[in-house]
């Protein structure tokens, strides 16, 4: 749920706009964590190299205007919002292009793109999390020792199984600067999709104190709370971002969905329908309400469409969780399957859910989680923290012996 997690190098006459089609519109609206690694550049030389910083004094830019350029981009990224963040795009790539060896805007880039989803559905995610991970490139090769875009390779590394490397690299990021509270949120996310809820929980928090009202780390925290732990807790936090704060994202309105479903306010369920922001995609959510008022048989028709609508291109993590309506643990499993066997698979904290907990005690789930490297993290860290409360799942009696 954090879509601050991309960031940008501008292609020639692509600006992070939606693309048209609405099957693909809704996987990446929907897919607000999804992560698409489509970098493959000297990834090695990122995950390890460490150069010494320049002098402080050291001017940023030789091009007077291109160095007004970002800080007015800098002004209005800090200012948060989805006109802002779009005019310090604006900003950030005028200035890249009056000087191409301008690190430190190539890096603002990056985190502009990768902010934006924050504040709209207006954007093709998996493009703005593209150009993001090219403008982070860009700006590494000039200045290695740059910190915020290094933190994009700790994705790289995730998506290569690479998971403690990756938590270094977040770490590392996170000492270099210390008071930078969008590092402090993205290293929060490694550990919630590594299953380290509690850990995630403590870096939100301390990403608040740093900036304060933050509405990225107000929206990880309230999801966190209401999917992993305090639901009425997280409830509250999503009601607040939404009618206080009028932030009002697609991400917002599909966890306020399931808190209506889970309280079996189906009144309150079908007045909030009303508001679904996926276009033909509120089709499964409308499906999932009447399959969950339902009988067995409903629920059984509502799991072979969702795996009609898996085959047709929706994202895995949106049928996973509307599985939960059928019951058909098996088919969450199977998608799991299906999606890390092809490394595809990039929002693992929905397989964390307590309200599925019966998968964790199959031994599928111990063979999925070791495809994708996070056993091998487990075993050398320690064990996720949903195994405080699920001794007996298969994979937590495997770290334990």
């Amino acid at each position: 749920w954090i879509a601050s997690r991309g960031t940008e190098t501008p292609a020639e006459g692509t600006d992070g706009l939606k693309r048209e089609g609405g099957g693909s519109r809704l996987a990446l609206i929907i897919a607000a964590i999804v992560i698409i690694i489509l970098l493959a550049v000297n990834i090695n030389g990122y995950l390890s190299g460490r150069e010494e910083v320049e002098p402080a004094g050291a001017p940023l830019s030789e091009d007077a205007l291109a160095l007004d350029l970002y800080e007015r981009g800098m002004a209005l990224w800090e200012q948060r919002g989805a006109d802002a963040n779009r005019r310090a795009i604006q900003n950030f790539r005028s200035a890249v292009e009056r000087d191409p060896d301008f690190a430190e805007a190539w890096a603002a880039l990056a985190s502009a793109y990768g902010t934006l989803p924050t504040y709209t559905d207006e954007v093709d995610l998996e493009e703005s999390l593209d150009q993001a991970l090219l403008a982070a490139d860009r700006a590494l090769r000039l200045k290695p020792e740059l910190v915020q875009p290094r933190t994009l390779m700790g994705e790289i590394a995730e998506r290569r199984g690479e998971w403690q490397l990756a938590r270094e690299i977040f770490e590392d990021a996170m000492a270099s600067d210390p008071d930078n509270a969008t590092i402090t949120l993205w290293a929060a996310g490694h550990f919630r999709e590594a299953g380290y809820l509690n850990r995630s929980l403590d870096l939100t928090d301390l990403a608040l104190e740093l900036e304060p009202g933050a509405p990225p780390a107000l929206n990880e925290r309230a999801m966190t709370h209401f999917f992993f732990g305090d639901a009425a807790r997280g409830e509250e936090e999503l009601n607040f971002l939404w009618n206080e704060l009028g932030f009002d994202t697609p991400i917002i309105w599909y966890a306020k969905w399931f808190a209506y479903l889970r309280r079996g306010d189906f009144a309150a369920l079908d007045e909030w329908q009303s508001q679904c922001p996926f276009a033909s995609g509120c089709e499964l959510f409308m499906l999932g309400a009447a399959a969950a008022q339902g009988s067995d048989e409903d629920r059984a028709a509502f799991s072979e469409h969702l795996l009609d609508a898996y085959e047709d291109g929706a994202p895995a993590f949106m049928i996973v969780s509307l599985m939960q309506v059928t019951g058909n643990m098996g088919a969450i499993l199977d998608v799991a399957d299906r999606e890390t066997n092809s490394q595809r698979f990039v929002n693992f904290v929905v397989l964390f859910d307590p309200v599925i907990a019966e998968i964790r005690r199959s031994a599928r789930f111990t063979q999925i989680i070791d495809r994708v490297g996070l056993l091998t993290y487990w075993q050398e860290t320690g064990p996720p923290d949903f195994c405080t409360d699920e001794p007996d799942a298969h994979v937590c009696q495997q770290l334990g012996g």
